[in-house]
């Protein structure tokens, strides 16, 4: 569910019906609250939910932890990760029918990742996600949800697919758009993961555009211009900062370092090195060995 009014004594819940297929469960319910009210919630699976409100009623909302200021009010389809706590408000008496499609976490997570993978204007988006065909979709399953035939089960599954699919393009491939003209925390934790990852190679400036959807050079300016430094320069000191990890934690000869890092030769490892600390690798693996137990 969307918002969990179980926690405010002036709603009521009421559960409608609900289907199960293999991959996803369609739960219609309504909610009812005769005055203003606040709540709390988090679901344990992730979920897509239709909000059919009626009259004049009005939700607002807000992840905990938003950068944003105050709430943003709910569109007519929410999608909720797991483990997320919400913040959300009504301002006046009103009511709501939910239809709302529940996923195994893995199953979910391979196709919309969750929301340590969406930046920030993600996050926000999943409040009120920007799709037309998603309303029409969700309609379909209440109505076969209220009324179910001998095929519902099948077409429960498919047309959750569909849903979750559809979910998936208005998050992140519309709002992948929307960030073409910054870097984001998931382009940064792309970078951290392929620095984290690389074995016997030099890092790629190349590479790293590829993964992050930009040119090289347009990648390398919105670098400069969000971390005030190149991005040649930070490649540089990440592999530095991997190379005092191996001085100092293992034994590992400098030839075998160098050639773990990128490094043709040694002597280019060494010139590297001191270029970026001031010291040898000898020199700081000899005034940074551990002392003898």
């Amino acid at each position: 569910m969307i918002f969990d009014f179980h926690h405010v004594a002036t709603a009521m819940a009421n559960p409608i019906a609900s289907l199960s297929a293999p991959s996803v469960q369609v739960q219609v319910s309504e909610f009812s609250w005769k005055r203003a009210a606040e709540t709390m919630m988090s679901v344990d699976r992730p979920a897509i939910t239709l909000v059919l409100a009626g009259g004049r009623s009005r939700i607002e909302a807000s992840y905990l932890g938003s950068r944003r200021r105050g709430l943003q009010q709910v569109g007519r389809v929410v999608f909720t990760p797991p483990d997320t706590p919400v913040f959300g408000r009504t301002r006046k008496p009103g009511r709501v029918r939910l239809v709302s499609c529940y996923y195994e976490r893995s199953h979910s997570e391979g196709i919309i990742g969750g929301l340590i993978d969406l930046s920030r204007s993600h996050s926000q988006g999943c409040l009120s996600v920007p799709s037309t065909l998603l309303p029409a979709l969700m309609t379909r399953l209440m109505a076969e949800v209220l009324s179910p035939s001998f095929i519902s089960t099948a077409l429960v599954e498919s047309l959750g697919q569909a849903v979750l699919l559809e979910c998936a393009h208005a998050l992140l491939v519309e709002g992948h758009h929307r960030d073409r003209g910054r870097l984001t925390p998931r382009h940064f934790r792309i970078i951290d993961d392929y620095l984290r990852q690389l074995n016997h190679e030099a890092p790629s400036v190349a590479a790293l555009a590829t993964a992050c959807g930009f040119s090289e050079r347009y990648f390398a300016k919105l670098f400069r211009e969000q971390t005030k430094q190149s991005i040649g320069h930070y490649l540089r000191v990440a592999q530095i900062a991997k190379a005092q990890s191996y001085l100092t934690e293992t034994q590992l000869p400098l030839k075998e370092i160098a050639a773990r890092l990128g490094f043709s030769a040694a002597s280019n490892f060494s010139a590297a090195f001191r270029a970026v600390t001031g010291v040898t690798p000898g020199h700081f693996r000899q005034v940074n060995r551990p002392l003898a137990p």
